[in-house]
């Protein structure tokens, strides 16, 4: 699959694509094993707090070959080039509202989350809300709408009623957006089942490479020490790999980082 320009266009330009049925002949399995994990890591969710499993895909043989879909593949090329770095994504079930928020705004390199929800959701059932544009770096400490989070204070409304798209989902449906977007959801069950992956523009500097290295060490509050799974890169085809290297080149300082935050944390991080 090859986005077409006008798609591309779209991204750049709000920040945000939705991709709706991308993966619909497969969301059968796609569930089937986004349950599994979490039975084969014996975590039970309660629903009184989100439940985080950190990489996801990785932890199954055939959760790891959404990297090779050619619709998930074609995606993630059109939006940053054909050798983007994959660097890990997590599982959930959510409970409740998630505050507005982006996922880390950075300055060097482009970096892309791409998102699965297993479940319908709609504006008030907890589909993902975003403020178009806000990824926009000229804009960062200029436009108060990055201040989402303090609507009560700056603007005497709740979060829920600032202005946004709503980006209703299918299973099946994919929305890929900018880390630096603002985005949010309200109103969502205390089950919802959502996976994303994480990917970068492959870096070719040295202060591209120091931001992804960066990025990588967030990766401890997770206690793991590798981006990726021993699974992940024993099954990875040429073509896979090609989205892994650069990745593990650059990782050799996270397992001591994630050594001080066993030592640190009662828990591994839940988000």
């Amino acid at each position: 699959m090859e986005l077409t320009q006008e798609q591309k266009n779209f991204y750049n330009t709000f920040g945000y694509l939705v991709m709706p049925g991308l993966v619909r002949d497969s969301v059968d399995w796609i569930s089937s094993e986004f349950e599994a994990v979490f039975t084969d890591r014996g975590v039970q969710h309660d629903g009184s707090r989100r439940s985080v499993i950190v990489p996801f895909i990785d932890q199954r043989e055939k959760l790891c070959t959404l990297l090779d879909h050619p619709g998930v593949d074609g995606l993630i090329r059109g939006l940053l080039g054909e050798e983007f770095n994959y660097l890990g994504g997590d599982g959930n079930f959510y409970t409740g509202d998630t505050r507005w928020h982006s996922d880390g705004f950075h300055t060097i390199g482009h970096y892309l989350k791409v998102a699965f929800y297993l479940d319908p959701v709609s504006k008030d059932s907890g589909c993902l809300r975003v403020i178009p544009g806000s990824q926009r770096i000229d804009l960062y400490d200029k436009w108060e709408a990055r201040k989402a989070r303090e609507s009560e204070n700056l603007w005497g409304i709740a979060q829920s009623q600032v202005p946004a798209i709503p980006l209703e989902s299918q299973p099946g449906d994919v929305v890929a957006f900018n880390h630096g977007l603002m985005h949010a959801a309200f109103g969502g069950s205390t089950r919802r089942r959502m996976f994303t992956l994480n990917c970068c523009a492959t870096c070719e500097s040295e202060a591209e490479v120091k931001e992804m290295e960066n990025f990588i060490s967030g990766a401890a509050r997770f206690w793991i020490d590798h981006t990726h799974s021993e699974v992940m890169r024993r099954t990875a085809s040429p073509q896979r790999m090609r989205h892994l290297r650069q990745v593990m080149e650059h990782e050799g300082h996270l397992p001591a980082l994630s050594a001080k935050a066993r030592a640190e944390m009662a828990e591994p991080a839940r988000g």
